[in-house]
């Protein structure tokens, strides 16, 4: 290589070098430099759920032999197995309903709900099994708050003692 385009090659390397990191500094050889970083932070509203609701199943008539009682997100009362044709269970005072409740957080932020697999209701010793969760369509305004509903499928056994039975279950609602 020649002196004259060794020259001209180191000519041009020192001229492109600011160039390679636009807004990059550089230390003189030998020497050091101190740049500055960004940094952020944003904080949300937190996400809460409370009930409003409860999930309820009806009154119904003790079955002489196993069966489902199903309420839907929209609380209509479906039946299989010996709870077919229980008519007390849309009769009662405390009829079907969906569970209810009501998530607010931030604006326009996602959110998934967790139901449990399974939930136990029980009355002095006797129990039943809630199965079968669902999560009704989000209704709500954009303003951060939706209300959803909860439906399950109740076991009821065999000829299942008398009484009120209640119990609980867990809805989490989480950001994405």
């Amino acid at each position: 290589m020649t002196d004259r385009l060794r020259s001209l090659l180191t000519a041009l390397a020192a001229l492109a070098a600011p160039l390679a990191l636009p807004g990059a500094a550089q230390a003189a050889p030998g020497g050091s430099i101190t740049v500055s970083g960004t940094a952020s932070a944003t904080i949300i509203t937190p996400i809460s759920i409370v009930a409003t609701a409860p999930l309820s199943f009806g009154v119904m008539a003790q079955p002489t032999a196993a069966g489902t009682v199903t309420v839907s997100t929209a609380g209509t009362v479906t039946t299989g197995g010996g709870m077919v044709g229980n008519t007390a269970i849309a009769q009662g005072t405390a009829g079907p309903q969906a569970g209810k409740f009501r998530v607010s957080g931030e604006p326009g932020r996602q959110f998934i709900v967790t139901l449990p697999p399974a939930a136990t209701v029980s009355r002095s010793g006797s129990t039943m099994t809630i199965t079968l969760f669902t999560v009704g369509a989000l209704t709500g305004s954009p303003v951060g708050t939706l209300d959803i509903a909860v439906g399950g499928t109740l076991a009821v056994g065999a000829a299942q003692p008398v009484g009120t039975y209640t119990g609980t279950y867990q809805i989490t609602a989480t950001y994405n």
